[in-house]
């Protein structure tokens, strides 16, 4: 395989050099190919390449490159992780720099007041991914929705069943909070991932626990399979610093001689070889239009995301032959890439007013971010009111939440409300670090959303252009109807004594063109013009056991195709009932067990596609 690996690696290096006429038939001649060119192909052969440096990619490049024989690469397309980013206090998903800032497509039933009628879809293009733009928060999901990944046809699939992925849960779990720990079924210690509730809790954080109690909700560990609770959550973080799988796995190891990682490079192909239905390693770009080659002996693995993964993969002939077509590529496997595109939602125009908050001043800020740089702590050592969630089971018999109701902190000035209705968008603009707020946003976030959509190349440019995100949010009845369940619900808070007491109501939004209307006809309008797209997108690289329906199989490994793997949230084939954080972590160590398996214990390194 070695010499295969180092001939294929020079015939790509000729095409990168441009259109070069051969001479007697031989580019690389004795004459021109030196020892320099002999060691630049060598540095740029590994055993492993990672595409995307991002939840999953930092988790296996932490566990592939603990074997020393083993040569990684690990290439991602942003830059370093900043240590502003890891400021618990501070929203970095609105860091337009490390964001991907992909786009809904328009369409007739969701996102219509949103500018250009579409809806943002936030993913991290950083070194860590989304788990430096993500809400920190560490829920693992439903045992249910883990179980009906289970085939019953397909005997490969029952290790995906929940009682076969709790080990891999565990296996980088450092849990802090004892009450927690003590249900050592769940939790465990010792690992990379530092998971405990923030130590800050605010009076107005007390009240909604207390108001979402009186309706009935406990306060229990929500990552034991419980149906319903209202938390306050646990995060992912150390010492009250944000702990994207970048700091926890990555950092720690990058003086490994056999780990290289490269930043600010992006894949536009992968490197296949015809006859022998192999990925031989990936072309990338650190300039714009400037190729560069790298090579893998064993495994290139694709931890881009389930939108990024369908670009690279199109780009290489892998995808739906209708739609490569479209673009004149040539089809290397028929596969459905790109299908099967689903994303947690909720809807704006749900938010309480606070009316006894004290103004913050400029000063007073300033001193809290230099109390925080010195030992961590003040108010930006926390997440203010949105550590708060409860989780709503609306239908009998699901063994699983179906709604979070998830608390959102800002700051708006109390004149805007006195002069006119603030409208939903700069309602939800952060004009504040997050503990600074006087207004609470509700989201009603629908964990197991039934609409699906599709992902695909930009027609105009393909290669450079955003993908297409057909996303179809709200488009079955079902969706909108569990979100405007939840807001009625959200609304009885209102009624509750405290409540009252300190004079929490209902914000006065601008809720155009749905003001007119009432009730659940109003809600309904609002939902569908103002809805938010959460930036958890799955399935679009979907496991299964057949290539008409799925991607990859239950080893990860796609369809057709030798030395190729998937391992992040894209394989998902539903969502689970949480974040998609905490399960993207676990595939990353599930699917480190399975090449441990193929390339380490088996000594033949047989590699077994179907």
């Amino acid at each position: 395989m070695e010499i295969k690996v180092f001939r294929s690696a020079f015939i790509h290096l000729n095409v990168i050099l441009g259109s070069l006429s051969l001479v007697n038939g031989d580019l690389f001649s004795k004459a021109t190919r030196s020892k320099a060119d002999e060691k630049n192909v060598q540095n740029s052969v590994f055993d492993f390449i990672i595409v995307g440096g991002g939840t999953a990619g930092c988790v296996l490049a932490n566990r592939l490159s603990a074997v020393p024989e083993w040569k990684v690469l690990l290439i991602e397309a942003g830059e370093e992780e900043n240590i502003d980013y890891n400021i618990p206090g501070v929203p970095t998903e609105e860091f337009r720099p490390i964001l991907w800032n992909f786009r809904t497509e328009r369409n007739g039933f969701s996102c219509l007041s949103r500018p250009g009628g579409s809806c943002e879809v936030k993913t991290g293009k950083v070194l860590g991914g989304s788990s430096v733009t993500n809400d920190m928060k560490y829920t693992r999901g439903s045992k249910k929705d883990y179980d009906a990944w289970h085939d019953n046809l397909a005997p490969d699939s029952a290790g995906w069943k929940f009682e076969n992925l709790i080990e891999h849960f565990k296996a980088s779990e450092d849990n802090g909070d004892y009450d927690v720990l003590m249900n050592s079924f769940y939790h465990s210690r010792g690992g990379e991932m530092h998971v405990q509730r923030f130590k800050h809790v605010d009076r107005y954080m007390e009240l909604f626990l207390g108001a979402f109690a009186e309706l009935g909700f406990r306060s229990i560990d929500i990552n034991t399979n419980v149906p319903e609770a209202a938390i306050n959550n646990q995060f992912v973080m150390f010492n009250n610093t944000r702990l994207s799988t970048n700091s926890a796995f990555l950092k720690p190891v990058r003086h490994r001689k056999n780990l290289t990682v490269k930043t600010g490079a992006t894949v536009t192909k992968l490197i296949t070889d015809e006859q022998e239905k192999t990925i031989d390693g990936v072309i990338y770009e650190v300039e714009k239009g400037k190729a560069q080659a790298a090579y893998a002996k064993r495994e290139t693995i694709i931890t881009a995301g389930a939108i990024n993964n369908v670009r690279l993969l199109h780009l290489s002939g892998i995808g739906p032959t209708a739609e490569l077509a479209k673009h004149n590529i040539s089809v290397y496997v028929d596969l459905p890439v790109g299908a099967d595109y689903q994303d947690q939602v909720t809807t704006g125009g749900l938010a309480f007013t606070l009316s006894d908050v004290t103004p913050y001043t400029e000063s007073q800020i300033i001193d809290d971010f230099k109390t925080w740089f010195q030992n961590r702590g003040g108010p930006l050592a926390s997440r203010g009111i949105n550590q708060v969630s409860a989780f709503i089971q609306l239908f009998e018999n699901k063994n699983g939440p179906d709604i979070e109701l998830a608390l959102e902190g800002n700051y708006i000035r109390s004149d805007k409300f006195m002069l006119t209705n603030v409208t939903v968008h700069t309602a939800e603009e952060s004009s504040l670090p997050l503990p600074y707020y006087n207004l609470v946003i509700v989201n009603p976030v629908l964990l197991k959303p039934k609409s699906k959509g599709k992902v695909t190349l930009n027609k105009r440019n393909p290669k450079y252009g955003r993908p297409v995100i057909q996303a179809n949010l709200l488009k079955e009845s079902e969706d909108l109807d569990a979100i405007i369940d939840s807001v009625d619900i959200a609304l009885q808070m209102l009624e509750n004594k405290e409540f009252k007491r300190a004079e929490i109501k209902l914000a006065p939004l601008d809720l155009f063109p749905c003001d007119r209307l009432q009730n659940r006809d109003q809600w309904n309008c609002i939902a569908r013009h103002y809805t938010k797209a959460m930036g958890n997108p799955i399935g679009t690289c979907r496991m299964g056991g057949n290539k008409t329906t799925s991607v990859v199989n239950y080893d990860l490994k796609v369809h057709g195709v030798e030395r190729l793997r998937i391992v992040d949230a894209s394989v998902m084939p539903t969502h689970v009932r949480g974040g998609i954080f905490a399960p993207t972590v676990m595939i990353a160590e599930k699917a480190t067990k399975f090449i441990m398996k193929d390339w380490k214990e088996n000594k033949s390194n047989f590699y077994n596609n179907r």
